[in-house]
């Protein structure tokens, strides 16, 4: 009978052993050092910075967030947002995500393994073209 509970105890240890590896594992398969940052740029008093989805980016569609906000990080919600990758294509209006300096869209980033996604914001009559280079991931989708 000794031996027997013994035994259960030995097998619920090692059921917390292999469970302890297998999410030490899955940590460490995740890595956010893939992951890229693009650098905030400035117009007038706002702080715009991109996101993209999937990060790292890959060649082809990839979802761009434009993230736009004023003093103390205030959320800018009053412009028109538009992006694209390449001065020959067309622009394409984001689309605000409510009223929290949100805007959204996805573009094509071409084929290559870097692209420089054009942001226009245009707030009444002033507008400008930001311009942010990002490389792009080697993996498939």
């Amino acid at each position: 009978m000794f031996w027997r509970l013994e035994l259960q105890l030995w097998v619920a240890g090692m059921k917390r052993i292999i469970l302890l590896c297998v999410i030490g594992l899955l940590a460490a398969c995740h890595s956010d050092a893939q992951r890229i940052s693009i650098p905030v740029q400035h117009w007038k008093d706002m702080d715009v910075r991109i996101e993209t989805h999937p990060n790292p980016p890959l060649a082809g569609m990839s979802d761009m967030v434009v993230i736009v906000t004023g003093l103390r990080g205030k959320p800018i919600s009053d412009l028109t947002v538009s992006l694209r990758s390449d001065d020959s294509a067309p622009w394409v209006q984001a689309i605000q995500d409510g009223f929290i300096g949100v805007y959204r869209r996805a573009i094509d980033l071409g084929d290559n393994d870097q692209a420089v996604v054009r942001v226009k914001i245009q707030q009444g009559d002033v507008q400008t073209v930001l311009k942010f280079p990002i490389r792009l991931s080697a993996g498939q989708g």
